[in-house]
């Protein structure tokens, strides 16, 4: 597959996303039911008492902490102390 080819089948795939996206939610808007939203004060009678019946030792929640990784501390530098090296009449200065 070349670059034209792909650069064509992924421009139309998005486009086809974009229209089916926008026809299927315009379907659902169009069939879908208003919402019933019952008075504030009402709570529907099978979940008021699946709320009685619920354990409370399973709905407490507890936050763990990561650990705080550290590095080691980096070893001790020993430092050598420079040594006079003479060679065929020069000076260095060898650590």
């Amino acid at each position: 597959m070349n670059r034209r080819s792909f650069l064509t089948s992924l421009v139309g795939g998005l486009a086809v996303a974009a229209v089916g996206g926008t026809a299927m939610a315009k379907s659902l808007v169009e069939t879908a039911p208003a919402p019933v939203e019952p008075k504030t004060g009402d709570i529907d009678p099978a979940l008021k008492a699946g709320l009685d019946e619920t354990d409370a030792a399973f709905t407490q929640y507890h936050h763990r902490r990561p650990r705080r990784h550290r590095r080691p501390p980096p070893p001790p530098v020993h430092h050598r102390r420079p040594r006079r090296v003479v060679r065929n009449g020069r000076v260095y200065w060898v650590r």
